[in-house]
C-alpha cells in the first residue's frame, strides 16, 4: 500500500469523464463556452421549453444540453430523476465548468392550505436520501443558496407571480411517504414533498457552486388522503407561466 494513500481519498474525478466524453463528440472541454447557469427541467417542463423553439442543443454535458438564443450565459437541460441521478447530473455540469444549477420541478404540496398550481420556492431541502451522506452531508437538512434563492424570488415578484418560500422534504422513495412523515415534516414547516432537492444542493454545497429550485404543486398529501391534479387548468397555467418567466429572464441578461 502506498504511503501516500488515504482511505478517504476518492478515485473517480467527473471532470476525466466529463472530458472523455466531450471528446468522443468532439469537443474540447477546455475550449468550449459553457453556458455559466442551467436550468434543470423536469420532464413536461422540458418538453415545453423546447416546443418554445428559444435555445439550441450545444455539448453532451450532462445530458443535452440547450443554450438560449437569445443569451449563451443560460442554458438548459432534462432534469434526472431521484437524488443519485441529480446529483451525478449536476456533478458532470459542474465539472464542464457550470457555475449555478436551478431546478424546476414538480412537488407534492404538504401543507393543508396548498393547492395544485402554486408554487414554491425552496431555502433547502429535509434530507430523507442516501446520497448526501456519502458526500459527507450527512445532515437532517440541506440549504439551497440563499443569494442565488433571493434573486429567484425577485424574478417570481417582479413577473407577479404568486409563491411560497421555506423549507421542502426531499425522498428517495416517492411512493413510500406515510401519514405519520407528513405530520412529521408538515409540523417542521416543509411546504412540499419532491425526489430531488438534496441531491442537487449536496453536489452544490460539495463544489462550491451556487444552486436553488423552484417546485409546482401537482398533488397534495392531505388529511390522510393523495389528492392528484394532474390535468388541471391551473397547473398547466402555471408550467406555462413559469416557462415564460425563465424565457423572458435569460432574454432580458
Amino acid at each position: 500500500m502506498s504511503k501516500n494513500f488515504k482511505h478517504t481519498d476518492v478515485l473517480t474525478d467527473p471532470k476525466k469523464l466529463v472530458a472523455a466524453e466531450l471528446k468522443n463528440a468532439g469537443f474540447d472541454m477546455n475550449t468550449i463556452q459553457v453556458p455559466s447557469r442551467v436550468y434543470l427541467l423536469a420532464d413536461s417542463l422540458y418538453d415545453d421549453m423546447l416546443a418554445k423553439n428559444c435555445g439550441t442543443y450545444k455539448y453532451p454535458l450532462g445530458g443535452d444540453l440547450f443554450v438560449f438564443n437569445n443569451n449563451a450565459s443560460v442554458g438548459f437541460i432534462k432534469g434526472n430523476m431521484c437524488s443519485p441521478a441529480i446529483a451525478t447530473q449536476a456533478d458532470d455540469l459542474i465539472a464542464g465548468g457550470v457555475k449555478e444549477l436551478i431546478h424546476i420541478g414538480f412537488a407534492g404540496g404538504l401543507q393543508p392550505d396548498m393547492h395544485v398550481g402554486d408554487i414554491v420556492l425552496t431555502d433547502g431541502a429535509y434530507n430523507d436520501t442516501a446520497v448526501a451522506r456519502l458526500y459527507g452531508f450527512d445532515y437532517d437538512f440541506i440549504q439551497s443558496t440563499q443569494s442565488l434563492t433571493d434573486e429567484l424570488q425577485n424574478l417570481l415578484k417582479n413577473n407577479s407571480m404568486n409563491f411560497k418560500r421555506g423549507k421542502h422534504w426531499t425522498t428517495d422513495a416517492g411512493y413510500m411517504e406515510t401519514y405519520g412523515q407528513v405530520l412529521d415534516y408538515r409540523n417542521k414547516g416543509a411546504l412540499c414533498v419532491e425526489m430531488e432537492g438534496v441531491g442537487l444542493f449536496t453536489v452544490a454545497n460539495y463544489r462550491h457552486c451556487r444552486a436553488s429550485a423552484i417546485y409546482i404543486i401537482t398533488d397534495v398529501l392531505a388529511n390522510n388522503d393523495w389528492n392528484l391534479g394532474w390535468g388541471e387548468n391551473t397547473l398547466d397555467g402555471t408550467v406555462n407561466k413559469i416557462i415564460d418567466t425563465i424565457i423572458l429572464s435569460a432574454n432580458s441578461k
